[in-house]
């Protein structure tokens, strides 16, 4: 009996957030798309009652899932030229769960999905007036299903995240992201304290959870590590992570300002910006799974010892790049990004995947006793390749167990030298990370 009660414990300890803090949220996903769907909406279009009025839908459940507005209703309030000429008016509605971690919570992970959709048209068959409803089930109400439903699982757990989180339903992102454009550069100040943006974005036809895709738009280690590791979690999905983009969303603007950002969807379809884009047709399991998974990638975000590193997009520093002379920088001691610089640092004429390859995994040391405790992972390790190509100030910035964090550092400090990355054809000194994986065998 003990043994037991024991064993239920341990499996509560190792299992993810969420899967036995909530019930099936099948029921609640699809009455959220119901509503948002609801042909008295007259598909949502930007700017029009019928987006006013999801609008509206989204800050109640909010409001009754505990969080705080941050803006007052109808939300954080902008205007955009219509076709027409008009100036049309349409709102980001913002709501907030406050960190637990007093130096941590004035930094955020934000979960987004646009809420509006194409509207309707006027067709005339027969010689009857006619409306054809956009009514964007999959584009986007899933998206804003799911993170309305996010909303409720973060709140009830504020307590595990360190950071806080911020949930946006973005206005006319079918106007070109204006919602999202207008949130990072206008309407949200602390916009560089976003550690993470996770975009969920058509997420309704996932096949049980075979069709989820997560993309980064550029390479990102630490971030795609992240992803890997939600992944490897017990009973969770494993979408596929590509580096790359994939369609136009608000994820853009985020990675345009230099922060990390993960789109998940499943996909485009036949069916995408066409009338029969309806709420029967989703899977409400693959999009629960897309919840639980996304809850955690918010929960391992929130609560890393540092933010995300920036994106190859953000603002540089000029003040050395608009030296003139190259030979200026000999005596420069800044540590560049890998994005700063104008040619990468080598390792025997490759890069980071090359010096996983052929010296740290050739020298990785599993150690015995971990093997017996069967702990595996990745560790993230982070080192300064200086000008003469030593590589100096290695240090773990992802951890995973102090025995496996040393065997890392071990290897990577003892690298032979790099070829250094230059600008202006001067070396310069650039730090750089790469996820290092201990995994056990299968017998």
């Amino acid at each position: 009996m003990y043994r037991k009660f024991y064993y239920v414990i341990a499996l509560l300890l190792i299992l993810p957030a969420g899967l036995f803090s909530q019930n099936s949220i099948g029921s609640e996903l699809k009455a959220h798309v119901v509503a948002l769907t609801d042909d008295s909406l007259l598909g949502r279009g930007a700017g029009t009652r019928g987006e006013k009025e999801a609008g509206t839908y989204i800050e109640k459940a909010f409001t009754q899932a505990g969080l705080t507005l941050l803006y007052p209703v109808p939300g954080q309030d902008f205007s955009f030229v219509s076709d027409t000429g008009d100036t049309m008016h349409s709102n980001n509605i913002v709501g907030i769960v406050e960190g637990y971690d007093k130096d941590l919570k004035n930094e955020y992970i934000l979960i987004g999905a646009h809420y509006d959709h194409l509207g309707y048209t006027r067709m005339n068959i027969n010689g009857k007036d006619s409306l054809q409803i956009f009514s964007g089930a999959d584009d986007n109400a899933s998206g804003v299903a799911v993170m309305l439903e996010l909303a409720k699982m973060v709140k009830a757990q504020a307590f595990k995240f360190r950071r806080s989180v911020l949930f946006v339903a973005f206005g006319a992102e079918e106007r070109g992201m204006l919602g999202s454009w207008y949130f990072v550069n206008r309407g949200f100040s602390p916009s560089d304290k976003i550690s993470l943006m996770i975009n969920l974005d058509m997420i309704g036809h996932g096949q049980t959870g075979d069709n989820v895709s997560a993309y980064t738009i550029t390479p990102h280690v630490e971030l795609t590590t992240l992803l890997k590791d939600v992944a490897d979690m017990p009973l969770m999905l494993s979408p596929k992570i590509h580096s790359t983009n994939y369609f136009p969303s608000d994820h853009q603007i985020f990675v345009a300002k230099g922060i990390p950002s993960a789109l998940i969807t499943t996909g485009l379809h036949r069916d995408y910006h066409t009338s029969r884009d309806i709420a029967s047709d989703l899977d409400y399991t693959s999009m629960e799974m897309i919840a639980n998974y996304s809850l955690n990638l918010a929960m391992e975000a929130a609560n890393m010892s540092r933010p995300l590193s920036r994106t190859a997009f953000a603002a540089k520093d000029t003040t050395v790049q608009s030296v003139s002379k190259p030979a200026a920088l000999q005596n420069d001691t800044k540590i560049y990004a890998s994005t700063e610089v104008e040619r990468s640092a080598l390792f025997l004429h490759g890069g980071e995947q090359q010096f996983l390859d052929r010296w740290v995994y050739k020298y990785l040391k599993f150690p015995q006793s971990a093997i017996d405790e069967g702990i595996q992972g990745r560790v993230i390790v982070e080192f300064v390749v200086e000008k003469n190509g030593e590589v100096s100030n290695v240090t773990v910035v992802k951890s995973l167990d102090d025995r496996l964090d040393d065997e890392a550092v071990k290897v990577v400090a003892a690298s032979p030298k790099w070829r250094a990355a230059t600008i202006g054809g001067s070396p310069v000194r650039v730090k750089m990370a790469v996820p290092v994986e201990f995994r056990l065998k299968r017998q």
